[in-house]
């Protein structure tokens, strides 16, 4: 089968991180290489640079902050992601709001880690 619905191993994923926040991007994208040692990372700090990269990119997993730098931005960011052909269950967002969410999209709470992991690995697997 062709397409975004093939199973990828742990050494094809391929994982976007984005949010406004360089510092926390940093950090997050130091945490995911330790979590996904064999995935290939790439950030992104904007919705327009997530867009482009999407576009771009076959990726196995989008994780996004909801705000940046506004409300709802994420939004855009799934947008793209489905435009681009990627499921909504390869897509989590980050957030400590629920406000105008689809029920569809997985959301994780900024700083629980525990989550996000586990969210990841039922994502990937």
């Amino acid at each position: 089968m062709f397409g975004r619905s093939k199973k990828k191993s742990k050494e094809d994923e391929s994982i976007l991180l984005i949010d406004d926040d360089q510092g926390q991007l940093d950090i997050f994208a130091t945490w995911m290489i330790a979590v996904r040692p064999n995935a290939d990372i790439q950030t992104a700090t904007s919705v327009k640079q997530a867009s482009e990269l999407i576009k771009a990119h076959l990726f196995s997993l989008v994780i996004s902050d909801y705000s940046m730098p506004h409300a709802g931005a994420g939004l855009e960011v799934l947008d793209a992601a489905i435009q681009s052909g990627l499921s909504e269950s390869s897509f989590i967002m980050l957030s400590g709001t629920t406000d105008n969410l689809p029920d569809s999209v997985r959301l994780v709470s900024k700083g629980d880690l525990a989550t996000l992991e586990s969210a990841i690995e039922q994502t990937l697997t």
